[in-house]
């Protein structure tokens, strides 16, 4: 005979199930409750992989709850069957707790976009985002990131396919600080976590170490800064990344993001993957020089050196500084010109349009017309040469940007249902 209180309506067991499955349909339809307009949402294409990963926990969940409906209930006398009862909804409710950690992510992301303020520059950033996509091997391979804004001292992606919450990631997220809203010519560091995912999709990251660590070899460094340069490269490539799409205003940009205390800016570790900013701006000024010669970016360098001189380091870190910047041109060299069968047997710059990225272009955009019909990056370049070269005030320049993003964010207006 069945247990008759575990039937009545107040069962506390069939509350807990009940309860299971109300929280397990919640699950569904993030879309729905993070509602937006259109002008502000992600893309169907984003909205997709998100709501079906969610999708596919509720319905593995929701056929559990059913057989312990249909099952598990009908031996309510036997208090064996009741104890893998309680086991199973234990179970569940760790399920049904990770799943919600990955929800909740997606939640607090998505919904700074219900901001009237902060969603259409989010939006905005979402574009430059796919900017850095637009090439013929990514498309098809890889969905474009979701920008959102988070504490911290720089911005950081959570790759597409990585784990969240004991979760493959459907759709890459990138964080920037609050505060790079107060300097939106700051913005090429989005190019930089972008670059990030596209090495992966391209399956560059250990070519480019291997590439590292040989043409430190070859330029007589030893084999711990052989071992660096390749742990480097994880950081390097990505800047370059950014360095394709905006040239120079990349080399401007990382030396304004990365100013930090001289202890920090000299910093050498064997195991740490960006190299100290010391160096990571002089290889961009490298880039600068390999392509296109003497320019501002010398008298960046020539300054950058005056900020952080090497001659009080101590022996060890001083030899190694010194060793590897020594090495940096050739490390350039070797980023633009290796050739990979990945890619065709062609480089990583054919990725990007060199020409438009040039000074001499760079500097055709103080005429508005031209600026205009430049890609996104060319144009966010721009801005941040308008900052180093011009007398404009901060706020006047920012409050330009803040009408170019949203001008970005309304371009493209998704048709969403």
């Amino acid at each position: 005979m069945l247990d008759a209180a575990l039937y009545k309506p107040n069962s506390f067991l069939l509350s807990k199930i009940e309860s299971l499955k109300a929280r397990t349909e919640l699950l569904t339809g993030l879309n729905k409750v993070v509602s937006t307009k259109v002008y502000l949402n992600i893309e169907p294409a984003q909205w997709f992989p998100i709501n079906n990963q969610l999708n596919t926990v509720a319905n593995k969940i929701s056929r559990q709850l059913d057989t312990c409906t249909d099952s598990y209930l009908i031996y309510a006398d036997d208090e064996r069957q009741k104890s893998k009862l309680i086991n199973v909804l234990g179970e569940i409710e760790l399920q049904l707790s990770q799943a919600y950690n990955f929800y909740d992510t997606y939640m607090d992301i998505l919904t700074q976009r219900l901001s009237p303020v902060l969603g259409p520059l989010l939006r905005g950033c979402d574009e430059i985002a796919a900017d850095g996509l637009k090439h013929e091997y990514l498309t098809s391979v890889t969905k474009n990131p979701i920008v959102y804004c988070d504490r911290g001292f720089g911005a950081s992606i959570l790759r597409e396919g990585v784990t969240l919450a004991k979760t493959v990631n459907p759709v890459a997220f990138i964080a920037i600080p609050y505060s790079r809203l107060a300097e939106k010519y700051n913005l090429i560091s989005i190019y930089h976590e972008v670059g990030h995912q596209a090495l992966y999709k391209l399956d560059l990251v250990e070519p480019f170490r291997q590439v590292f660590s040989l043409s430190a070899k070859n330029a007589g460094a030893n084999q711990l800064l052989q071992n660096m340069l390749a742990n480097w490269s994880k950081e390097i490539i990505p800047d370059f990344w950014a360095f394709g799409h905006t040239g120079m205003g990349q080399t401007s940009s990382i030396r304004d993001v990365l100013l930090v205390p001289q202890a920090m800016a000299l910093s050498i570790s064997p195991y740490q993957q960006h190299p100290p900013p010391y160096l990571r701006f002089l290889i961009s000024v490298e880039w600068c020089r390999f392509l296109w010669g003497r320019g501002d970016w010398d008298e960046w360098a020539e300054e950058w050196e005056t900020f952080y001189p090497v001659e009080y380091l101590d022996k060890a870190t001083k030899e190694i500084i010194l060793q590897a910047k020594k090495i940096l041109p050739n490390i350039a060299r070797a980023t633009i010109t290796t050739r990979f069968k990945k890619l065709s047997n062609k480089t990583i710059a054919t990725f990007f349009d060199m020409e438009s990225i040039s000074p001499g272009n760079l500097l055709k955009c103080k005429n508005k017309d031209h600026l205009l019909n430049q890609s996104i990056g060319v144009q966010l370049s721009a801005f941040r040469l308008i900052r180093d070269k011009n007398n404009m005030p901060i706020a006047k320049l920012n409050a330009i940007l803040n009408s170019w993003l949203i001008n970005l964010s309304t371009q493209n207006n998704y048709n969403h249902n």
